[in-house]
This record gives structure tokens, C-alpha cells and sequence, in this order.
């Protein structure tokens, strides 16, 4: 697929214009995409034993084609979470037309007006991805921004957006006047766009071409390396290599 015509579809999906909509797919590449083949780039066939095996053979795997498969995606999928919640960190500021600020903030967006207002928001992934002491430090950021910005007679409104799996939308129990957003309605306020994250999911689909593009030559290297390791002749895994597995060449 052309550069063009992925760019085309994810505006179309999305419902954004074009120069948004490049910027997404860019920020995807650069965000997901590499991070992803850089970290398979640094990995042997032989690391695949380092997870405990009976996950797989309590399972009945014993095909080493299978559990190569099976291993090598438990670990993109660990290694892929991180990478996608900061894409779309980036998705909500190319969407909303804001930024970051040097305040500990995740994103500002400002709105005209009179008087103008500024919307201030500390991101995170899913309800449960902030301990409590970075709950504290987003407060904090919240506070102390929204504090040198009344200063030059802005309005502020102070948000905590929740990017996955939270439904409802209420105040922050320790701080009424800060909003913690449910999902739906953080990507709908940060894009205008009621089924924002709908379509974005339906998006990440059509951009999953650029990590196959950009990982399909260092996953084969590394399933080859894991077969040649620890399968025998007959295609089965090698139990006694794959609990005590040689140790590394020296290079």
C-alpha cells in the first residue's frame, strides 16, 4: 500500500483533513512502527526460552513451529502496549490542534473566547495505568499550569483524560474541579468527532501494514534462529534444549 493511499484511508476513517491525517499515520511509523523493529532488530531466536515454557506445553503445544508463533506474539504484544499508548497520546494533540506544554501537562488546548480559555489535560492509557503517587503528580501539573495561566486571565479547565476502558465521565473524587473523562467523551472533546475512538481502532487496522512492512524480515530471522535451537528433526520442541538451552555463541 502507497504511502498516498494510506494516508487517504485513515482520513477517511477518521474524518479528519488531510494534513491531520498524514500526521497520524507519520506519527504511527515513527512512534509504533520503528520502536517496534528496533526492539526485534536486538532480539535472538534463543531469547523466546527466557518465558517460562509450561506456559505453552501446559497448553499441548509441542509443534516448535507453534510455540515460536505463539511466543513471538505474547512478546509484541508486551513490547507493542507501550508504543501504541504514545501514539495516541500524539493522536490526541494532532486531533485537537494542541501541544504540550513545559509544565508537566500532558496536553493544552486553547480555545477562543472571551476571555479565552485553555483546556489542560493529563493523559493516561486505561483507568488502572497511574499509581497513586502519579495520580498525585498529575494533580500537581494540573494545578500549578492552570495556575500561571489564570494569572494571564484565562479561563482553564482541568481534565484527566482516560484513552481506554473507563464508561463514564465524573469529578476527580479528591478535586471536584478537575474532570476525570470516560473514553468516549476525551476523544470526543479532543477531536469534536462523537465516535472518535470507534474510528481510530478501526484506523490502527489499516496502519497495521507499516509494522508487517517494518517487522516481517526480523520476525522470520528470529523464528528461523528458534527452530534451528530448539525443534528436533521430527518438527517437535526439543523439552530438554528448551529448559536448558545452550549457551550463546561468542561473537
Amino acid at each position: 500500500m502507497t504511502a498516498s493511499s494510506l494516508v487517504s484511508q485513515v482520513q477517511t476513517i477518521l474524518g479528519l483533513d488531510a494534513s491531520r491525517a498524514k500526521a497520524i499515520v507519520q506519527a504511527f511509523d515513527e512512534f509504533v512502527a520503528k520502536p517496534l523493529q528496533a526492539n526485534l532488530a536486538r532480539k535472538a531466536g534463543r531469547d523466546l526460552a527466557a518465558r517460562n515454557p509450561m506456559i505453552y506445553t501446559a497448553r499441548g503445544v509441542t509443534a516448535v513451529d507453534e510455540w515460536v508463533k505463539r511466543a513471538l506474539d505474547d512478546w509484541e504484544t508486551s513490547a507493542i502496549e507501550g508504543h501504541i499508548g504514545t501514539w495516541m497520546e500524539e493522536v490526541a494533540r494532532i486531533a485537537s490542534g494542541g501541544f504540550k506544554p513545559g509544565s508537566g501537562v500532558d496536553l493544552q488546548i486553547d480555545r477562543p473566547g472571551t476571555p479565552p480559555t485553555s483546556e489542560l489535560y493529563a493523559i493516561q492509557m486505561a483507568p488502572n495505568t497511574k499509581s497513586a503517587g502519579g495520580r498525585r503528580a498529575d494533580v500537581t501539573a494540573l494545578r500549578a499550569a492552570a495556575g500561571a495561566l489564570r494569572a494571564h486571565r484565562r479561563l482553564v479547565e482541568l481534565n484527566i483524560g482516560v484513552m481506554h476502558r473507563r464508561a463514564k465521565t465524573a469529578a476527580l473524587g479528591a478535586d471536584p474541579n478537575i474532570t476525570v473523562l470516560g473514553s468516549d467523551d476525551f476523544w470526543e472533546k479532543v477531536s469534536g468527532i462523537p465516535d472518535f475512538r470507534a474510528r481510530l481502532v478501526q484506523a490502527s487496522a489499516v496502519l497495521s501494514s507499516l509494522v508487517q512492512g517494518r517487522a516481517a524480515s526480523e520476525v522470520a530471522r528470529i523464528a528461523a534462529e528458534a527452530r534451528e535451537i530448539f525443534g528436533d528433526a521430527h518438527g517437535n520442541l526439543n523439552l530438554d534444549v528448551l529448559v536448558n538451552p545452550p549457551p550463546a555463541a561468542r561473537r
